[in-house]
């Protein structure tokens, strides 16, 4: 593993020019649980994120990333509406519409 990160940090500079600065070019995460067997050297950026809710995918591949400066927030407006529900259905039927809303103002 150790010769395998370091052929990945060398792959694109010149020896002669090279400054090995390990704490730029590699990190070593380490997570709780698992075995030596299933350590990996990843070429490019890992992303570690605890589950919060059990609905939430576990693995996403080829994810899109977007990295932001400032803090992205769904602030819900106060309103005085009044809901009537007389099915059964008609909470689910009103959050799926909230989502559905909250979908449009993020695209």
């Amino acid at each position: 593993m150790a010769i395998k990160s370091v052929r990945i940090i060398l792959s694109g500079c010149e020896p002669s020019k090279l400054t090995l600065d390990v704490k730029r070019y590699a990190r070593v995460e380490k997570i709780p649980g698992g075995l030596l067997e299933e350590c990996v050297v990843l070429d490019g950026v890992m992303i570690n994120k605890d589950i919060v809710h059990p609905a939430m995918r576990r693995v996403i591949k080829n994810p899109r990333i977007l990295l932001l400066d400032c803090p992205l927030e769904y602030k819900k407006g106060e309103s005085q509406t009044s809901m009537e529900m007389t099915k059964e259905s008609d909470m689910t039927d009103a959050l799926t519409q909230e989502m559905n809303e909250v979908m449009l103002l993020c695209h």
